[in-house]
């Protein structure tokens, strides 16, 4: 018997006084250049905290271990972890956030539902109801997490992805093979257009200061929008 199924929702918006912003990408798109890139930037005028998915804590060192390969567990099961490595990151985030910081995240949440769908729908990702299905019981994880203020989706052809992990990389996590990379990547591209008011897509070959510089821009222009506002 088959079933349509739909759903709708709604995030958590940050009504703090800092401000959240996420970069996101596949695996050698550039995303932790352009974080340190823009904190240096940023911290010139303002309080910048930098952080990351999978954080340093003891949870995220367990991921890690998983995406190295060293340790193997069934994809739920990674998803879960990673959900708890991010709560507990999250409240250390609304804390700084009220005290009026600027976060920059390499990855969010944005990233669970690229990857948590890759790995739990498998070779169904491109049946928009599996895609659907998953999406939902990711995001169920994280319905109470902040959404951020800029998510910034850096946009790589996978063969220069591919490239740039093999020069700085002797191994490869699981991720970061083409065949993997190919559907994150379809992934993102879903991702970004069933949710485009969230995303703004910057080209990632460019060169890192340029990219630095438009990230930079649209920050300075949604604060000057929040300031008119208020």
């Amino acid at each position: 018997m088959i079933y349509h199924i739909d759903f709708d929702i709604d995030f958590k918006r940050n009504n703090e006084k800092g401000f959240l912003i996420v970069i996101e990408g596949i695996d050698g798109a550039g995303k932790t250049t352009q974080a340190e890139l823009i904190a240096k930037e940023l911290s010139k005028k303002h309080a910048i905290y930098q952080t990351k998915n999978p954080t340093d804590g003891e949870i995220g060192q367990l991921v890690r271990k998983v995406l190295s390969g060293e340790l193997k567990i069934p994809p739920i099961a990674l998803q879960f972890l990673f959900s708890a490595d991010r709560q507990v990151q999250q409240e250390g985030i609304i804390n700084r956030l009220k005290d009026g910081e600027i976060i920059i995240m390499d990855r969010y949440f944005w990233s669970a539902v690229v990857y948590g769908s890759v790995d739990l729908a498998g070779s169904n990702f491109a049946d928009s109801a599996d895609k659907l299905l998953v999406t939902q019981s990711i995001l169920s994880m994280y319905h109470k997490f902040l959404v951020p203020d800029m998510s910034i989706y850096l946009k790589v052809p996978i063969e220069i992805a591919l490239k740039r992990i093999g020069t700085k990389k002797d191994r490869l996590e699981i991720y970061e093979h083409e065949e993997k990379l190919i559907n994150i990547e379809k992934g993102y591209n879903w991702l970004v257009d069933k949710f485009k008011n969230e995303f703004t897509i910057i080209d990632g070959t460019k060169s890192e200061a340029e990219i630095a510089k438009e990230i930079v821009n649209i920050f300075n222009n949604l604060k000057e929008k929040r300031n008119d506002s208020n």
